[in-house]
């Protein structure tokens, strides 16, 4: 976690920030979506709308990144001054090819398995609305993690959750921070991922909620088969018993 109190702050004032980009961009989609009726052409006109506004969000998603950066570096009394390093500009290939995969192959799918094609239009909208969130998002996330890769006095960068995240988000949190050193330091979202990354500057630097998952992870999957899936079950059960136990009693 941060070292100072006012870099938790800017950190959580940033995923709020991020998260209400992610909210914007799938009311931008519900509002384009309507041009496409389940047609080949009508989908080609939607996915170039799509395309542009993916686009402008994204590049929001990653000026907001390198403003936290710098006011995040500064609060944790990091001396000198480092220029962020933005994330590139989207290509339109990746965005069509990742809206076809969900949008267009997802309302296909759900018409060939009996859906009616409003439903099935539904469906397609919550995966293509997905895809653009994590376009959009990664805009910050690629900002953040090319910047500390550039940036001497930085050590890595750590994952910051939901409160409740996904077993696929809370297993990666679970390994602390992200080291330069690492072979692989790039970060891995999923659609509808709500995840961030905070530059780490200082060793041990880690969030109280990373580290719960780090404990969670060990007592349940931790030198064992099929890691992923007990650590999945023990999440939800947590979950579960979190909820019984805020639960308000009968009387």
């Amino acid at each position: 976690m941060a070292a100072s109190q006012e870099g938790t702050q800017l950190t959580s004032q940033h995923r709020r920030a991020q998260l209400a980009l992610r909210a914007t961009t799938t009311n931008d989609m519900k509002l384009i979506w309507p041009m496409f009726d389940g047609s080949d052409a009508s989908y080609s006109a939607f996915v170039d709308a799509a395309i542009n506004m993916v686009m402008a969000r994204q590049e929001t998603s990653s000026g907001l990144a390198s403003a936290y950066y710098q006011r995040f570096r500064s609060a944790e009394g990091v001396a000198g001054e480092m220029i962020p390093k933005l994330a590139p500009r989207l290509g339109s290939g990746l965005i069509r090819a990742a809206l076809f995969a969900t949008g267009l192959a997802g309302t296909r799918r759900a018409i060939g398995a009996g859906q009616t094609t409003a439903a099935a239009l539904d469906s397609g909208l919550v995966q293509a609305a997905g895809a653009a969130a994590r376009l959009v998002l990664d805009g910050g996330r690629r900002t953040v993690d090319d910047t500390v890769a550039a940036d001497p006095k930085a050590k890595g960068w750590v994952r910051i959750t939901s409160g409740h995240p996904c077993a696929f988000c809370a297993m990666l949190a679970s390994r602390g921070a992200v080291y330069k050193t690492a072979k692989t330091v790039a970060f891995q979202a999923h659609d509808h991922c709500s995840c961030s990354s905070e530059p780490v500057f200082s060793e041990g630097a880690i969030p109280e909620s990373n580290r719960r998952w780090e404990q969670l992870w060990r007592e349940a999957a931790g030198g064992q088969d099929n890691q992923l899936n007990r650590f999945r079950r023990a999440l939800a059960e947590q979950a579960t018993q979190a909820a019984t136990d805020t639960a308000p009693v009968a009387e």
